[in-house]
């Protein structure tokens, strides 16, 4: 028995007095606190000030019976475990209060190991539930809009979007090039909506081949084909009462989109080699890096489809045309690849930041990311210099890489200074006095610069 265990506390319900306390003594000698009570408002009065862990009741006692405890209980902590003690001939009622949710039951005469082995069990999947509990919590808080990186008006619009549509039942599409993070943007729909507790399945449509993909998704019975030798629930079973997240479903085959096409218009999917269908409860987000339109045109996706998956659609802007964006996301990948390393947060040095925000990001922010770590991990002194970031990043000299993007972006000397100040100062955290005494100017100078007024 766990330390978990020996701390667990139990009200045992029993009208007869003696069978109470001699049930409280079994359960203390196995090291658990146990509670005696000899009525259903007795037991209920227990429930209420000491929460307990766990509760085991009589079936058959004067007034209140087990079986309406139990609904009481539920009523009152919907989470805390029963277990119905019931004479043989009893056994259907407590089948029932099984139905109705109790744990387990256990039938006159038992055995003092019988017992103890049913509350260890009733405790065990207490705490497991507990824990998913905890988890859902945390990864609903890891999902929530509040820790997505957001400074530039374009991905704060997107997120209002997202704020305005996640407890909908709107099919949602996300369009945007690959590392934009669609993926990231499908969790928070998930974890902001009404299907938060359900589990979010996510399936990339392109990584599977085209001949198992619709096993994946719907299913497939016991010798459907030559390698099936088991049933197999399917993606579209698995995320029952949560969400189907298809990655890259462009690259779905025409065939399985028209069976993805009758699942969503139906609501009931047939797994293959099956002859009956069941009925499926989920919400699709879907994702794609391509132009649907443009497949649409080449009549390699189906309009009714796009129909069906994008009631909503939110277009993810690129990381270079989110600029704003790119040193919070340094500084949050920073935070988490040091904590990973297990190291202090090192500095960027100023023409370290100019190479990061300077560059066009093709990878998007997974390029970034990847970027980060890899400094993180190469970096001495704790400062991270040019000479830390991949090649491809770092580029030639700064000064070049700064003053080809002004002259693309037709900047004047004010603008350049501008961006430049702004850089550093953003790399030493937003500490002014640091900013100004790494460009070799004094504050005032700085807050001109910046386009800000001085600061009294």
């Amino acid at each position: 028995m766990n330390m978990d265990d020996e701390r667990s506390t139990i009200v045992v319900v029993d009208d007869d007095r003696e069978m109470a306390n001699f049930l409280a003594e079994i359960l203390g000698s196995a090291g658990y606190r146990a509670l005696s009570a000899n009525s259903g408002s007795e037991a209920l009065n227990l429930v209420r000030r000491e929460h307990p862990d766990l509760v085991i009741s009589d079936l058959r006692m004067i007034g209140m019976s087990g079986h309406q405890l139990h609904a009481e209980l539920k009523r009152l902590q919907p989470n805390l475990p029963v277990v119905i003690i019931t004479a043989f001939g009893s056994i259907q009622t407590a089948v029932e209060s099984m139905k109705l949710g109790a744990f387990d039951y256990i039938t006159k005469p038992f055995s003092n190991d019988e017992l103890l082995l049913v509350v260890s069990r009733a405790l065990e999947d207490r705490k497991l539930r507990q824990e998913i509990k905890r988890l859902r919590g945390e990864l609903a808080h890891s999902y929530g809009l509040e820790n997505i990186v957001a400074a530039s008006r374009k991905m704060s619009e997107v997120l209002e979007i997202v704020g305005q549509i996640a407890d909908s039942a709107a099919s949602v599409l996300l369009a945007g090039e690959s590392g934009t993070g669609k993926e990231l943007i499908a969790r928070a729909l998930h974890f902001r909506s009404r299907r938060q507790q359900g589990p979010f399945i996510p399936v990339n449509c392109a990584a599977i081949p085209d001949n198992l993909l619709e096993s994946e998704l719907f299913g497939h019975v016991k010798g459907a084909f030559t390698d099936a030798r088991q049933s197999k629930t399917g993606l579209f079973q698995a995320a029952r009462g949560g969400t189907l997240f298809l990655d890259e479903v462009g690259e779905m085959p025409l065939l399985l989109q028209a069976k993805l096409l009758r699942v969503i218009e139906d609501k009931r999917v047939r797994p293959v080699g099956a002859t009956e269908e069941s009925p499926v409860d989920v919400r699709i987000v879907s994702a794609t890096n391509s132009d649907l339109e443009e497949s649409i045109s080449a009549g390699k996706f189906r309009l009714d489809l796009y129909y069906r998956l994008a009631t909503v659609t939110l277009v993810l802007p690129p990381l270079r045309e989110r600029t704003e964006d790119i040193m919070p996301l340094v500084r949050h990948f920073l935070a988490r690849a040091s904590a990973e390393a297990g190291r202090s947060i090192p500095e960027i040095d100023p023409d370290a930041v100019a190479c990061l925000t300077h560059y066009q990001w093709p990878g998007n922010i997974r390029e970034l990311q990847n970027a980060i770590s890899r400094a993180v991990i190469l970096c001495r002194n704790d400062r991270i210099t040019r000479a830390d970031l991949p090649a491809k990043v770092a580029g030639g000299e700064v000064q070049t890489v700064m003053v080809e993007d002004a002259v693309n972006r037709r900047l004047t000397i004010d603008q350049l200074e501008r961006e430049y100040a702004r850089a550093v100062l953003a790399s030493v955290g937003g500490n002014k006095s640091e900013a100004a005494a790494v460009l070799g100017i004094d504050r005032k100078t700085l807050y001109r610069k910046l386009g800000e007024p001085e600061a009294n």
